[in-house]
């Protein structure tokens, strides 16, 4: 129902959107997309996934998690997460560690929320020096860089190995209902569990980081490859800020998969540089990005949902030193 509501008021937005942008003109800009610019853009959808896969197997190193695996359990992750609210899909990937790899329960599921956590932060990161960039020329955007790089410091204070999540958890539960107290006290005591184990291999820990940086100055580049493609001219900084800006408001849990908030974000951010029609095709494409694993990573649903597990052997997890 949550999806229902989420594609009704996706549908809603991009009508209204649509209504100030002449539908033709579109198209019209669809027909003089550059093809060298766009298939590049698009064949950064397979890098993208490819890497986020190297990173999870980097990430559960002690497992017996392979590279094949991690590539399918991504992308049907990404599938789940285009029906599932909330991007419960990655929840999956959880469920792989614990039943098919011998994890612990509660350890998978905080390094699943560990994942997420240091995406954004290195979304973040890049975005505050795209909006440094654009900030010289329009003073206005300089106002998003406490809000972005306030965020990003709280990403990292949390991640760091010294246990501030617990703390804080611990002592909001003492002032909760029992029953909310429970579950903090739960979380709070995984979240531990994982910083240990996650800071115990400092080098697996600085290559998940390293590659994390990687990985979306990758996303970012790939919306400036999709500007090429539709013949804007955008700064390669300034391209960071507002796709940066752009991924933020698609995140709003008010649309199904950030469509209707994320092409509104990109018509009113990329207005310096592009015109509404090229921002609203370039929406398309940003959508684009999503769609293309959600439909490769549907073959492997089944797989991921348990039907296979009875042929799975659970495996010891080594810890990394």
């Amino acid at each position: 129902m949550k999806k229902l509501v989420g594609l009704i008021v996706s549908a809603g937005i991009l009508a209204l959107l649509y209504t100030f942008i002449d539908i033709r003109s579109i198209w019209a800009a669809a027909q003089q997309t550059r093809p060298a610019w766009l298939i590049a853009g698009l064949a950064f959808t397979g890098l993208l996934t490819l890497l986020t896969s190297w990173r999870f197997t980097i990430i559960v190193s002690g497992t017996h998690l392979g590279f094949l695996e991690a590539n399918r359990l991504i992308l049907a992750a990404s599938t789940l997460n285009m029906i599932l609210p909330s991007k419960l899909g990655d929840l999956a990937k959880a469920h792989v560690l614990s039943r098919r790899h011998g994890m612990k329960a509660s350890l998978s599921l905080a390094i699943v929320v560990l994942e997420k956590a240091v995406d954004m932060m290195s979304l973040l990161f890049w975005g505050i020096f795209g909006i440094i960039f654009v900030g010289a020329t329009q003073p206005t955007m300089l106002w998003l860089l406490l809000p972005v790089s306030s965020a990003a410091l709280a990403i990292a204070v949390l991640i760091a190995p010294w246990p501030v999540l617990p703390f804080v958890l611990r002592s909001l539960g003492g002032v909760l209902p029992t029953r909310f107290t429970l579950a903090l006290e739960a979380f709070a005591a995984s979240w531990h569990e994982m910083l240990h184990w996650f800071w115990l291999g400092k080098v697996r820990a600085s290559r998940v980081l390293f590659l994390s940086l990687v990985i979306w100055g990758a996303h970012l580049f790939q919306f400036w490859l999709f500007c090429q493609a539709v013949d804007a001219h955008v700064p390669l900084l300034a391209n960071a800020a507002f796709a940066t800006l752009s991924i933020l408001v698609g995140l709003l849990p008010l649309t199904f998969a950030g469509v209707g908030t994320r092409d509104t974000a990109i018509v009113f951010f990329y207005a310096p540089y592009l015109v509404p029609q090229q921002a609203a095709l370039l929406g398309v494409l940003a959508t684009l990005r999503y769609v293309i694993p959600a439909i490769a990573g549907a073959p492997f649903i089944a797989d991921f949902a348990g039907l296979t597990d009875r042929n799975m052997k659970a495996a010891p997890v080594r810890e990394d030193r």
